[in-house]
């Protein structure tokens, strides 16, 4: 009698399993919204009521590590540089050379960010602008931030990038709850989770969570304002546009 509540038991392992593997907690990119909300509208964002994300971002960046050549890899992993990597007679040291081989093989693969900087590229991705603007329909949302417009069909899989390039990025968006959110990944390379709700006051809530191998996970909350008559009527600032995420 005890047979099937254990092959129940195991289903709800294995389903426990499936979505760990998948993420956990992840949004529902559900193509509506629980209740009737609206994300409409021109924001600007307050700083007092918004994370130090120059202070988070800084923090989470990682620790520079001086390149090394590939004989020095090889000498920590009993190889002869002579032999190259697959040199019999130089090797030494038995499981140990395995084992430092593969670190060392590790610590040579490029990071996210390329020959780039991390910062520069941590802050294109999740430095929250100072101003956004959101078109919002029933089966479309614009989001603008400077130069970057992205429009997303709620629960489409395949959403439309208007001229923000995703790149080799897989995109998902749509309603979790009453919030609105985009995810953006790049295998276990980069990971990035933007949610957009509404809050008392007539604010709007944005949350970012950014995460990249080999650095922290960035995790940020802004608070925006509706802007003002003055505010949409005053001239664009001065300089170039700040670059958009790559």
């Amino acid at each position: 009698m005890k047979a099937a509540p254990r092959r129940v038991l195991g289903g709800a392992v294995l389903g426990c399993a499936l979505a760990l593997a998948g993420g956990c907690g992840a949004p529902s990119f559900e193509r509506a919204p629980r209740t009737a909300v609206d994300l409409g509208g021109h924001w600007r964002i307050v700083p007092a009521a918004s994370d130090d994300a120059v202070a988070i971002i800084k923090k989470a960046l990682p620790k520079p590590r001086p390149q090394r050549a590939y004989s020095q890899y090889a000498g920590d992993a009993g190889v002869d540089p002579g032999q190259g990597p697959g040199g019999g007679q130089g090797q030494r040291g038995g499981g140990r050379g395995g084992a430092n081989s593969q670190a060392a093989q590790a610590a040579a693969t490029p990071p996210p960010w390329g020959r780039g900087s991390a910062g520069d590229f941590i802050r294109a991705f999740a430095l929250p602008p100072a101003r956004l603007e959101i078109l919002a329909q029933p089966a479309l949302i614009t989001i603008a931030q400077a130069e970057r417009k992205r429009s997303f069909q709620p629960g489409d899989e395949e959403p439309v990038s208007v001229n923000d390039r995703f790149g080799s990025r897989t995109v998902r968006a749509g309603w979790d709850g009453n919030a609105f959110v985009v995810q953006s990944a790049d295998g276990v390379r980069l990971r990035i989770l933007e949610r957009y709700e509404r809050l008392p006051d007539d604010r709007l809530g944005f949350r970012i969570e950014f995460s990249a191998a080999g650095m922290s996970t960035v995790k940020i909350r802004s608070v925006y304002r509706r802007e003002t008559e003055a505010e949409l009527s005053a001239p664009p600032p001065d300089g170039p546009p700040v670059p958009g995420p790559r």
